[in-house]
């Protein structure tokens, strides 16, 4: 995919915006000028949501909006389409058109246009709870495979109707009446978890000696939310108790964990912030491979101060192996001279001030 222009009106410190970018994009100015805005913006066109979390409507600029991203988004067979989101206050919900037409949820315009942000707070992809790890699971799935989203919502579904039973204390027949299902879409869920995980081990497998070098080695695990060796209904029936006690069901999916190892320990307490950014790195450029390879798709890759904590060498690790994918990249940085030139001379390179954006001829 590629993103060919985009028109962005009253985001945050932006009031109007538009730019043509390129391949790959460098977006340099001082703090708080707007850059990462641009990349929300970005974003919004894939996710509907910004990558930094918090209410959508805290995006629109103060004293301005309605908040308005429109994009022309290439697709890999160069038919071109017009993606646009528009969100007009306080309470209104996310308008989201695709060539013209109301698209019916956000899962339209995330097929349409697959994007992976990393930013400063990714390392909590590492550091945070494991629910952190099964969203990143759940978008390379969606994008690879065509039903996932399917279990997943009739999964979501019974846990939802499950749960709420559970809480108000209905008679154990009205909460195992959705045994069923639930483990019906979790056993689609937890097997195709489990080939993605061993999948994108091979594609960190491959990657991991050019961007790590003579580093550790990383190696992902998957453990399913459930005893390994008892099936799902098994396990509902034996803690239905537990179940009532907490007013919660305890196993299943949505207890999932992927386990990423660095030298056989867990990466979350024994390596550095620097090193579990290193980490997202890996982890994120390998889904970006596995989608390509897999579906033909080349998601749009978000870079915000790729240089805060990575040395310099590992800077031009990780933009060497996003370059090889041949991925679209927007980049952005304090001034350029932070990145390696090869990488910015052959950039668009824009330079981003209160909120202003003006295109830097080389």
């Amino acid at each position: 995919m590629r993103l060919s222009a985009v028109d962005i009106r009253d985001l945050r410190v932006l009031t109007r915006v538009g730019f043509e970018p390129g391949p790959r994009n460098v977006l340099h100015g001082p703090n708080a000028s707007g850059k990462t805005s641009l990349l929300e913006a970005i974003h919004l066109l894939g996710f509907g949501r910004s990558f930094l979390g918090g209410r959508s409507d805290a995006l629109i600029r103060s004293g301005g909006g309605p908040l308005r991203v429109v994009g022309r988004i290439v697709g890999p067979t160069g038919v071109v389409h017009r993606a646009g989101v528009e969100r007009v206050g306080a309470g209104e919900r996310l308008r989201v058109r695709i060539d013209g037409q109301e698209a019916d949820t956000l899962a339209d315009l995330a097929r349409l246009f697959p994007v992976i942000a990393v930013h400063p707070g990714s390392h909590e992809l590492l550091a945070g709870g494991p629910a952190e790890r099964r969203r990143m699971l759940d978008w390379g799935l969606f994008h690879v495979e065509h039903g996932y989203l399917r279990y997943w919502q009739r999964f979501r579904r019974a846990l939802g109707q499950r749960n709420a039973a559970l809480r108000s204390g209905q008679d154990r027949r009205r909460v195992r009446a959705w045994d069923g299902e639930l483990v019906t879409a979790a056993e689609v869920l937890d097997a195709q978890r489990a080939s993605y995980v061993e999948h994108l081990g091979a594609s960190i497998e491959e990657m991991q000696g050019r961007l790590l070098r003579d580093g550790p080695m990383v190696e992902v695990g998957y453990r399913r939310g459930w005893s390994a060796d008892r099936s799902l209904a098994d396990v509902l029936a034996e803690r239905i108790d537990l179940d009532y006690s907490r007013a919660t069901t305890t196993a299943g999916p949505h207890r999932a964990e992927v386990v990423v190892r660095w030298n056989g320990q867990d990466a979350r307490n024994r390596v550095s912030r620097g090193q579990q950014k290193l980490l997202v790195y890996l982890l994120r450029l390998a889904q970006a491979c596995h989608l390509q390879a897999r579906a033909g798709v080349s998601p749009v890759l978000l870079f915000d101060d790729l240089a805060a904590e990575l040395d310099r060498d590992h800077v031009e690790r990780v933009l060497s192996e996003a370059t090889a994918l041949d991925l679209q990249m927007f980049v952005t940085a304090l001034e350029p001279g932070v990145l390696p030139h090869d990488f910015t001379r052959a950039s668009n390179l824009f330079h981003v001030e209160q909120g202003e954006l003006k295109e830097v001829l080389q």
